[in-house]
């Protein structure tokens, strides 16, 4: 794919080029080309094109229903690339479906475990912002759930941004539903803790009861802030603010 390099940038088409910008690679032009679409529904050549279209599609859905239940979230902790980076790991569990024929696989809660790990913000992780190893807790029966904050040294232990004064933790727990309208998650959020000085063992605390055949992924996050007279300010664009699905719960 070609680059445009002039002073004047196009978007949209000319005769048979197409003018668009691309988030990381920017201005690109491309001829018009490629197999015609009635070609595509229609021919058996294209069979296994068909079945990945359908595929892709339904884990396009099932990935704009977990962003809506998130949605909260997404605005502290979501990147520009986490839309892209959910449909592909949800397509991904659609093919561990063992059951249903190529073209109707779908994500299955029994595979729901592949979202471990999963992290909103492709450019950073709790990992890379505390050098202590965060605890969860959890107890079905009761739907009590909590994160261990061990004590930490914020000098030692915490990445320290240009800019930041204040870090702040978040646990949300939410029960896995593919409905229109899945249930928001419960969150818990730390106090501003100073990024300076010895912060002691914390733990919070919440409470989700779901039904025996519910699955529960909980999620924790590190968000950082600056303090301007008693106000805490976000850090601009939220560069390096976390979080990580650290568990899914499978009854």
């Amino acid at each position: 794919m070609a680059k445009q390099e002039s002073l004047i940038k196009f978007r949209g088409k000319v005769g048979d080029l197409s003018f668009s910008k691309h988030r990381s690679r920017g201005y690109e032009v491309r001829m018009k080309g490629g197999v015609d679409k009635a070609r595509i529904q229609t021919d058996p050549n294209f069979q296994r094109t068909r079945e990945n279209m359908a595929e892709f599609g339904t884990a396009a859905s099932t990935a704009k229903m977990l962003r809506v239940q998130l949605n909260n979230l997404l605005r502290t902790f979501g990147d520009s690339t986490m839309r892209n980076r959910l449909t592909s790991l949800i397509h991904k569990i659609q093919k561990a479906d063992s059951t249903s024929a190529r073209g109707e696989r779908v994500f299955l809660e029994k595979n729901s475990a592949m979202l471990k790990g999963f992290e909103f913000n492709a450019a950073s992780s709790l990992k890379m912002l505390l050098g202590e190893k965060l605890e969860i807790g959890y107890d079905r029966s009761s739907g009590d759930y909590e994160l261990i904050i061990p004590p930490f040294n914020p000098q030692n232990d915490v990445m320290l941004l240009p800019g930041a004064t204040h870090m702040l933790f978040t646990l949300a727990i939410a029960e896995l539903s593919m409905e229109d309208m899945p249930p928001r998650p419960v969150t818990e959020r730390s106090g501003y803790i100073p990024l300076i000085g010895i912060h002691n063992e914390e733990v919070l605390q919440a409470s989700l009861v779901v039904g025996t055949a519910s699955v529960v992924y909980m999620m924790v996050g590190i968000s950082m802030y600056q303090e301007v007279n008693g106000e805490f300010y976000p850090l601009k664009n939220n560069p390096y603010n976390a979080m990580t699905i650290v568990e899914v719960d499978i009854p």
